[in-house]
């Protein structure tokens, strides 16, 4: 009976009006965009254009000026604050840790872009350069790094930092954002406020998520309909949704050590061979010498290309590139960040902000060097017109054809399946347990979400993946995504301000800071938050 307690303690206990109310707002909003989306198009492409190009400069403003902050966070005097108690040792090995937030992070819709976006740029490249042209080529990879790296999980390390502020320093059990808010707004979180902004949260999620294997799961079907020699039908592309759907399911439902954790180290050694494979047998010179050529362009231009508008030949490029990659990452953000905590213990500021940011920025740029750079070489160098399968077949036709190019087809072709099968997998499993944890009321120390509830919104991204397929409704999960990332992107500086405030109330303002430093806490009450004052250590007893 007492074994039989404490495993049930080990469970936390859902938020009935977080969870059910989340799910209530998805069909609301996600069921009448599906159904109706053929009356709607008008009236999406007018709050499409709206979103990014009247408002390019506040998304690009708070996302570099995101980046500013962590900069001032991780090398400033709170940068040593430890997550946790002064002793507390880190749950995870260094390895699988940035294994787990870099392949929840990024999925198989990296691999996707990695091939599709430098084509984009060699035809319809940036800065008024010619297509095809040197020029253009030297974007080819450097605009792509860029979407995908420093700004992009700046993003992501903001929420990642005020949740791990306030569960493992502050002590408080509540993985939902509302609660991290509380800084800035205070008791008002308790209210409908507090309701609204974690339901909010939700929908952009499963936005997010739709929008991701929206792009991927038309491609693995792509490539399983050529090795079988079959048309690539609805039938398979409901296929691969089902089996994505078992296996995030299934690494859901074991949770976050028996069954996150090990998918996710499994497939960062499968994305190195990968890597490598394609390294090796492609040219390997070329794309050593490309990647670094485009490395030095992004460096050279960083500042320019984080702030490019373009307000007076409007291109459109940086608003139907960048604001929309930025508005995506946004929607994203809050997941990466609950995700991101829950492995973190242990942990300073600094190291999870320089990990985040600095790892995830390269680790993603290795994607870009070897199946980036290999698709330029194949349209710049070989001579095979990618941009005309682009054109007239789509990316996964476009992708296909990359791929075949590369020898031991009959190796190649289903390893790289394979791994993409968990590569997604890492990320929507992830998804589907943070999405979990903000349902709950409170996740204490060694506590896990339910796993039926795991289960349920592994069943409801499956669902709406393939409903969207059905009527062919990927602009709107791409305008839900953009949408849902409005109020998040205002979620997010509520965030850093809250982190902000936590930490001079909690050690002053004068003071420098070490890692063990965290007597001043207890000592001087003043800057301790009145909902914890009455606890005896707040840096103990994780």
């Amino acid at each position: 009976m007492a074994q039989q307690k404490e495993i049930e303690s080990e469970i936390a206990k859902i938020n009935p009006v977080v969870f059910w109310g989340s799910v209530l707002c998805c069909l609301v909003f996600y069921v009448p965009l599906v159904i109706f989306q053929q009356d709607a198009q008008a009236v999406i492409a007018v709050a499409m254009h709206a979103i990014t190009y009247s408002l390019d400069w506040l998304w690009e403003g708070i996302a570099f000026g995101g980046i500013i902050f962590l900069a001032w966070l991780a090398f400033g005097r709170y940068g040593n604050v430890k997550l946790g108690g002064p002793d507390e040792k880190p749950e995870f090995s260094t390895f699988t840790w940035i294994a787990m937030f870099v392949c929840g992070g990024i999925g198989a819709g990296l691999v996707y872009w990695t091939m599709v976006e430098p084509i984009f740029y060699l035809k319809f490249p940036p800065f008024w350069a010619e297509p095809f042209s040197p020029q253009a080529a030297q974007w080819a990879l450097s605009y792509g790094i860029f979407h995908w790296g420093f700004l992009a999980w700046g993003t992501f390390a903001i929420p990642a930092v005020a949740f791990s502020y306030m569960y493992y320093v502050r002590k408080k059990p509540y993985l939902y954002p509302s609660y991290a808010c509380r800084g800035v707004l205070g008791d008002r979180v308790d209210g409908w406020l507090g309701k609204a902004i974690d339901l909010v949260v939700i929908v952009g999620l499963v936005g997010g998520v739709g929008t991701s294997l929206g792009f991927t799961v038309p491609l693995l079907s792509a490539i399983i309909a050529d090795m079988l020699g079959v048309a690539d039908s609805m039938a398979v592309k409901a296929g691969v949704a089902v089996v994505w759907a078992m296996i995030f399911g299934y690494s859901a439902y074991k949770g976050l050590y028996s069954g996150i954790a090990k998918l996710s180290t499994f497939t960062a050694y499968a994305c190195f061979v990968l890597l490598a494979f394609v390294l090796v047998v492609g040219p390997t010179s070329f794309l050593l010498s490309f990647y670094f050529d485009n490395l030095g362009m992004l460096f050279q231009n960083f500042f320019r290309m984080s702030l490019y508008t373009d307000p007076i030949t409007k291109s459109g490029f940086p608003q139907d590139w960048t604001v929309f990659y930025w508005a995506w990452w946004y929607a994203w953000a809050i997941y990466i960040g609950l995700f991101a905590t829950r492995i973190s213990r242990g942990r300073s500021i600094k190291e999870l902000i320089l990990a985040m940011v600095l790892v995830g920025t390269f680790g993603s740029s290795l994607f870009y060097l070897a199946f980036g750079g290999y698709a330029s070489h194949l349209q710049l160098i070989v001579g095979v017109p990618l941009d005309m399968i682009l054109k007239e077949s789509g990316g996964p036709a476009m992708i296909l054809a990359v791929l075949k190019t590369l020898p031991l087809q009959w190796l190649f072709m289903p390893f790289f399946v394979i791994v993409m099968f968990i590569f997604q997998g890492t990320s929507i499993d992830s998804n589907a347990y943070t999405m979990a944890m903000i349902g709950c009321k409170e996740i204490r120390a060694g506590q896990e979400p339910p796993k039926w509830s795991r289960i349920f919104w592994s069943v409801l991204i499956l669902f709406v993946t393939l409903a969207l397929l059905l009527v062919g409704g990927m602009e709107v999960v791409k305008l839900s995504s953009v949408l849902t990332s409005v109020p998040i992107l205002f979620i997010v500086v509520i965030l850093a301000l809250s982190t902000v405030r936590w930490l001079r109330e909690d050690f002053g303002v004068g003071q420098m800071m070490t890692t063990t430093k965290y007597d001043d806490v207890n000592a001087n009450p003043a800057h301790v938050d009145p909902s914890i004052s009455s606890q005896k250590n707040i840096n103990s007893n994780v």
